[in-house]
């Protein structure tokens, strides 16, 4: 069965970014490309107000087909009826067209400053689908050539990230980030086997409920340790990339996740961020540590989140 992929074609500033990504990656993983007309239909109140957006989204759909043309692209409207602004009225648009990717603007038209609109936070929480949000606000990226992988992940995406680098013919850098303070006990309290010891001939005396610091020598060690298992993680997914004979790199940040990441793909102007994720519910996205939203809101860089590597 053809991959497909399905483009949200909206007003936003990144529309034009997100529609020649889309055109692209059809045209590098031989897909169908599925156009899906967004609008807010509770601002088109009178038939002729409606008509002149039915209008314009047809006059995108051209330029788009014209540009798809040009790359020997396949590109079809599956639409009904124009789409309400809502994650889950879209996403039940995808129910139907089962896109292996969904690609969308992150800012929607009436949104301002850095960040995420409230669509693409909704598709980004509760879409199943692979998901591409295109944010393109300086550097007009339509080609992917130096991209960002998040070695922590609750499955295993290492195959997937590598494809997609090698169909872009990408440098691929893998990141870890560890929290060297985040579950680092630093005291503790005097367990019984403590207080049998300290009875012991020059050994100070405990009692059984005080409290007793971590040696500096073991709180470096395992500072060390999670340096190390940071690493590894690092080096399986930039492994994979090096098997296929991608160019690829690790890195490993200490600090805040989040903030270290997006941090590094401001200094080093990522062209995309790739992370896996899931809709797992709360609970287990904080136990497997799965990248959260607020990273998503905070890197310049393009984000695909991979919920499906098959």
């Amino acid at each position: 069965m053809k991959r497909r992929i399905q483009l949200l074609v909206d007003s936003s500033r990144d529309s034009d970014a997100a529609t020649a990504q889309a055109i692209n990656m059809a045209d590098r993983f031989d897909s169908a490309l599925i156009a899906t007309e967004i609008r807010n239909s509770r601002r088109f109140e009178s038939y002729r107000k409606t008509e002149e957006a039915r209008q314009l989204f047809q006059n995108r759909l051209h330029r788009i087909s014209d540009m798809a043309q040009d790359h020997g692209v396949e590109i079809s409207d599956m639409r009904s009826k124009a789409v309400i602004d809502q994650p889950k009225d879209i996403l039940k648009i995808s129910q139907k067209i089962d896109p292996n990717v969904v690609i969308s603007s992150a800012m929607d038209g009436r949104s301002g400053g850095p960040g995420l609109s409230d669509r693409a936070a909704g598709l980004f929480k509760y879409s199943k689908y692979n998901l591409l949000l295109v944010k393109d606000p300086q550097h007009d990226a339509h080609e992917y050539k130096n991209i960002l992988v998040s070695a922590d992940s609750p499955f295993d995406i290492s195959d997937y990230t590598a494809e997609f680098a090698d169909k872009y013919d990408a440098k691929l850098t893998a990141v870890q980030v560890v929290d060297l303070e985040e579950g680092l006990v630093k005291e503790r309290p005097v367990y019984l086997s403590d207080a049998a010891r300290s009875t012991l001939p020059g050994m100070p005396r405990k009692g059984l409920g005080e409290t007793i610091k971590t040696s500096e020598t073991l709180l470096t060690k395992m500072k060390e340790s999670g340096i190390r298992k940071a690493q590894t993680m690092a080096d399986a997914v930039a492994d994979v990339a090096r098997e296929r004979g991608i160019d690829a790199d690790t890195k490993v940040l200490v600090g805040r996740r989040d903030d270290q990441i997006a941090q590094l793909t401001k200094q080093q102007q990522f062209d995309l961020l790739m992370i896996g994720s899931n809709r797992e519910n709360l609970v287990k996205r904080l136990m497997h540590k799965t990248v959260p939203e607020t990273l998503v809101r905070k890197v310049d860089s393009s984000v695909f989140a991979v919920r499906k590597v098959a």
